[in-house]
């Protein structure tokens, strides 16, 4: 999996998924609710949200980006706005987690919350979000619309 890193989040993808994910804090301690049946600690809420700020350029770079990916990842790709609740990246659920996880887009910014059941481990990487094809198509859709155009 190749990946980038725009001030801290990090873009990795694979043949059809691309993620979005972030670096945490090993000393921080998981969390473990007493009524779960699974004792495994989980990564604190904090460490699987954040919210992303960009200026003008960086936007349009991780747009560039995000673009070229996509075209790796998956063919016959062509951004397109969500016309469906599965197309709507908002809200997704995260089957390896079994939890759901959110996105919020706008004018230079992304902000994130991760799937909230992600087992702490020695990996400091944790998982913010898994794009499919149809959710990226609208996410990239929206990027686009929000810098005017795309910038291939």
């Amino acid at each position: 999996m190749t990946e980038r890193n725009f001030k801290g989040l990090i873009v990795r993808h694979r043949k059809s998924a691309v993620f979005f994910e972030r670096k945490t804090d090993l000393n921080i301690e998981g969390y473990v609710l007493p009524r779960w049946k699974d004792q495994t600690p989980v990564v604190q809420p904090s460490e699987s949200s954040c919210k992303y700020i960009f200026n003008q350029d960086e936007f349009k770079e991780l747009l560039v980006y995000m673009e070229q990916i996509a075209n790796e990842a998956w063919k016959n790709f062509t951004p397109k706005e969500a016309d469906s609740m599965g197309a709507d990246y908002a809200d997704y659920y995260d089957r390896e987690f079994d939890t759901e996880g959110s996105l919020w887009l706008g004018k230079y910014y992304i902000s994130l919350e991760g799937p909230f059941n992600q087992p702490k481990t020695n990996n400091p990487i944790v998982r913010l979000y898994k794009f499919n094809k149809r959710k990226f198509e609208s996410f990239i859709y929206d990027l686009q619309k929000t810098l005017g155009g795309n910038f291939k």
